[in-house]
């Protein structure tokens, strides 16, 4: 299994959520108005300084849709013109 994480801004929310329910994936966990600065983008602290705000999602995916999923974030991430959306992924194992 793995573990994926996105983290975007706001605008992108309904391409994304989109996204996850066209490509197998049974159950996710989403954080909106996350704030926060990335390493190429101005700080999002949703203020009249720093406007707009992030959503994150995190989802655990079984290794038969892994390479759905990643495709299809890709494609998404492709689609934004290459910007907007961070995906970061690792192993995952259920213990519980």
């Amino acid at each position: 299994m793995k573990m994926f994480m996105m983290i975007y801004d706001v605008d992108y929310d309904d391409d994304v959520i989109e996204t996850l329910s066209t490509c197998c994936v049974a159950g996710f966990s989403k954080w909106s108005k996350v704030l926060g600065k990335g390493e190429r983008s101005d700080p999002k602290m949703d203020d009249s300084v720093w406007p707009g705000y992030n959503c994150a999602v995190m989802l655990a995916v079984d290794e038969s849709v892994e390479k759905a999923v990643f495709n299809s974030l890709k494609m998404l991430h492709e689609e934004m013109g290459q910007k907007g959306l961070k995906v970061f992924s690792w192993p995952l194992e259920t213990v519980i």
